[in-house]
């Protein structure tokens, strides 16, 4: 299994990591020395994830460093940023953010559903610059209405996020009759033996053509994010997925979606 597993994690593309330094907690390694990690694997790339500000710019050191390397900017659209601010995400995408993420650690402050033409100006913004949208922590009935919303306005690239462990299962079946990507964070499963069978039997319902299986590591408890990947794609594998599957799960969706091309 070991050279299927490295064969694989090669031109991976993880699409949410946690790194420091941030404003808040500490980070089992930071941005350097994710990006060191990433490129000696061989992997794709990662989109960068920050709660309180934007990683445009260090994904810009990134990749000058690492020719070939493919980190992405994000802005996670929490109080520090302004909430619901298309300016910020203007800002954000001039400078070559490729992903929106809804508020994380304010979800709770900030309500979609209060806001709907702040909602309707960042989806604005995001379309224009063909960036992802991500529904992160945002509660069913706030993801619900920025999905219609976001179908309303012809956003090509939407993620729900983790909606088998967010949202109850009926509410799963409204969100994912809809035409759009769904993120499974590996850090919602790995804690058990039998994670790659749970995360194979959500992807096998829901479909690996639109699954993006992440792996939201860098806490200071868990292994670094290039490891997290190499213990996913393990994972699947031994619970019987096929090789073109967690393919489409860890490459290729995790690229289009960010709209990068897929070699």
């Amino acid at each position: 299994m070991r050279s299927q597993v490295e064969a694989l994690l090669k031109g991976a593309f993880d699409f949410r990591i946690h790194t420091g330094p941030e404003p808040e907690g500490e980070r089992r390694i930071d941005y350097l020395e994710a990006g060191r990690d990433a490129y000696e694997a061989e992997m794709a790339g990662f989109v960068l994830m920050k709660h309180r500000h934007p990683t445009a710019l260090a994904a810009y050191a990134l990749n000058r460093m690492y020719p070939g390397f493919q980190a992405v900017g994000s802005i996670v659209l929490n109080t520090s940023v302004g909430g619901l601010n298309p300016d910020a995400v203007e800002a954000a995408a001039k400078l070559g953010a490729k992903v929106v993420w809804m508020p994380t650690q304010d979800a709770g402050t900030i309500g979609l559903l209060d806001a709907p033409d702040d909602v309707e100006a960042v989806l604005e913004v995001a379309k224009t610059h063909g960036m992802a949208v991500a529904s992160t922590h945002a509660s069913f009935a706030d993801t619900e209405m920025l999905v219609d919303l976001a179908n309303s306005m012809g956003l090509v690239r939407l993620l729900v996020t983790n909606p088998v462990a967010r949202f109850g299962a009926d509410e799963g079946i409204r969100l994912l009759s809809q035409d759009l990507y769904v993120e499974l964070p590996f850090l919602s499963y790995y804690d058990g033996q039998d994670a790659g069978v749970r995360l194979r039997g959500d992807i096998d319902r829901i479909g690996a053509g639109r699954c993006i299986v992440s792996t939201d590591f860098g806490q200071w408890t868990n292994p670094p994010p290039s490891e997290g990947m190499r213990m996913a794609i393990a994972s699947m594998l031994d619970a019987g997925m096929r090789e073109a599957d967690i393919t489409k799960v860890v490459r290729t969706n995790p690229l289009e979606c960010v709209g990068l091309p897929v070699d």
